[in-house]
């Protein structure tokens, strides 16, 4: 099977999408910051593979952009000023990277893909979601975490979030609540503990 893919610039996506304007605002941005700055020489060979508005009040706005597994690495090593150099160019909206991950259903007796594999953990939906957590708080490291349960039999997830990293991420937090929200319907609140 032959998987056509589309290349804008830093943008890379499957099939005959045309990019959004977002994505190419995103890509432009990158490809400024590659052409004149401190971390061209990192930048380069580095691209995304889709970028989505999400609103978290009336007068803010984050950019979610989702760059492919394999990059993961070398994209975190580069996070913090990657992610300063983006927020001055895209007006102030909040940024963040998030991996593109893929979520496979649970095999029943009567699933038409009876594969020979056992579906890997990671492909799981519990642990996906986790690991979206833990992109979307990067570089705070999670401490803890508790599932509550009300009595209607909604969940709410508290993050305890390192208490080293509020400084960075502190005014980010009603941002991390509403993507995580977007991304997977679970609310969730963060705290800080030492």
């Amino acid at each position: 099977a032959v998987v056509s893919t589309q290349s804008t610039g830093k943008l890379v996506k499957a099939g005959n999408e045309a990019p959004t304007d977002v994505e190419t605002a995103v890509s432009q941005a990158l490809l400024d910051l590659e052409a004149n700055s401190d971390l061209s020489s990192a930048l380069r060979g580095l691209y995304f593979v889709g970028a989505e508005e999400v609103v978290i009040r009336d007068d803010k706005v984050a950019v979610v952009i989702h760059i492919p597994f394999p990059q993961q690495k070398i994209y975190h090593k580069i996070q913090g000023r990657l992610v300063r150099e983006l927020e001055k160019k895209l007006s102030g909206k909040h940024v963040i990277f998030l991996s593109k991950r893929r979520i496979l259903s649970k095999p029943t007796r009567h699933s038409r893909n009876l594969s020979k594999q056992k579906r890997p953990r990671s492909r799981t939906l519990t642990a996906v979601h986790a690991s979206i957590l833990d992109d979307l708080v990067y570089p705070a490291e999670i401490a803890g975490q508790r599932k509550r349960v009300k009595l209607d039999g909604s969940q709410q997830i508290k993050v305890h979030l390192e208490k080293s990293s509020q400084i960075n991420t502190e005014t980010k937090l009603d941002t991390f609540m509403s993507v995580y929200k977007k991304l997977t319907g679970k609310d969730v609140v963060f705290e800080y503990v030492d």
